[in-house]
């Protein structure tokens, strides 16, 4: 029992000695160390300076933090600690296994790393890109005419050539998610929204889930429209041709795609606006309501008129648009200066400067003689 007794007072001395035991180590500046605030900025500690602690080993090291910061004149919240990991407050010198001498690393709070994104939205695109080709879901159809006729403006006389060549055309299938089209755009959102009889009733693609498109466009147009209604890029776009360019306009103008409009527009003024095209995308600004385009087309009008007035290509495409002669007429009138222009002043109109006497005769001490013809 006795010895018990000393056995259990002997652990009990051992568990307070190690209580108490101390750990000497050192504190360094890994960087110059300052404190700033709105108008002014102090170094306090310089770069490599040591600074001495005796700590107990089961001491917080919340403790040392508050001191350092305190005996330095610096704010405990702008410093960090790190030995072998960042230091916590709830740490302790026995809980990172520090030693007698050696050394903790003090510096500025470096802010926390920024998350990774959660996904690439290169990957993004491809699952997009996939799930437009995988037909497997699918469930509207647009039935595409084949002809792979450019654009070409329908206006009036043009319009019952392009009715008559509708029934030669063999129709085609591409096929899309209704869910991705209404989420795009609030034309297809309208087009397959159902109604009650007593709402007026809905369209008939809300049914039968079937978009007939006229034979003007293509396969590809539909497709590359698709693309960008999935993907919200069109990747090959530069390789897509002028005609091309202004169907998709077309169907961009038509299923109210603003997006899509823009990134057309932008390509058709960027890489597709040359002497002989100029006239046709003016034209196509009218039709598809293409503002910054026709703004487009009229700087590069009266940048190269000179090229354009003798251009027959030019001058053919802009017969069917005679009333878009007016927007270029008024660009090119601001550019004249304001008032009469100021015609140069004979010499004779310069005697008085000098030449002349008082009296307005000449004086012939002071004039040019004037030589005479008849002799």
């Amino acid at each position: 029992m006795a010895a018990n007794n000393a056995a259990g007072a002997g652990a009990r001395q051992a568990g307070n000695n190690n209580m108490n035991e101390h750990v000497e180590f050192s504190v360094k500046a890994e960087e110059d160390l300052y404190l700033s605030g709105t108008e002014n900025t102090l170094r306090r500690v310089t770069a490599e300076t040591n600074y001495s602690c005796l700590m107990l080993k089961t001491q917080r090291f919340s403790s040392l933090f508050r001191h350092y910061a305190k005996y330095h004149g610096l704010r405990k919240d702008d410093l960090e600690y790190y030995f072998c990991n960042i230091l916590e407050n709830e740490d302790t010198p026995e809980s990172v296994q520090l030693q007698r001498g050696d050394t903790i690393m003090v510096r500025k709070r470096r802010p926390p790393p920024i998350p990774e994104a959660a996904a690439d939205d290169e990957e993004f695109f491809k699952d997009m890109k996939e799930l437009l080709e995988d037909e497997e879901h699918m469930d509207v159809s647009f039935i595409v005419g084949s002809s792979s006729k450019p654009y070409k403006s329908i206006k009036n006389e043009d319009a019952d050539a392009v009715m008559e060549n509708t029934e030669e055309n063999v129709a085609t299938e591409v096929r899309a998610h209704k869910c991705i089209l209404t989420a795009r755009g609030e034309y297809f959102k309208a087009l397959f929204r159902t109604r009650q009889k007593s709402e007026g009733g809905a369209f008939r693609e809300s049914e039968s889930s079937i978009v007939h498109v006229e034979s003007i466009f293509t396969e590809n147009h539909i497709r590359h429209v698709l693309e960008f209604v999935y993907t919200n890029r069109i990747k090959n776009i530069q390789k897509v041709s002028t005609d091309d360019m202004l169907s998709m306009l077309h169907l961009a103008d038509k299923w109210l795609l603003r997006d899509l409009k823009r990134l057309i527009e932008h390509e058709l003024i960027n890489s597709h606006m040359t002497v002989d095209t100029v006239a046709r995308l003016y034209g196509a600004t009218e039709d598809f309501n293409a503002k910054r385009l026709s703004r487009a087309c009229i700087e590069f009008i009266m940048t190269n008129l000179r090229q354009l007035a003798g251009n027959p290509t030019f001058e053919e495409e802009m017969k069917h648009y005679p009333h878009l002669c007016i927007p270029v007429l008024k660009a090119a009138a601001e550019m004249i200066p304001d008032g009469p222009l100021h015609k140069k002043q004979r010499t004779s109109d310069h005697l008085h400067h000098g030449h002349g006497t008082p009296n307005g005769s000449s004086d012939p001490a002071g004039s040019s003689p004037v030589p005479d013809s008849d002799t």
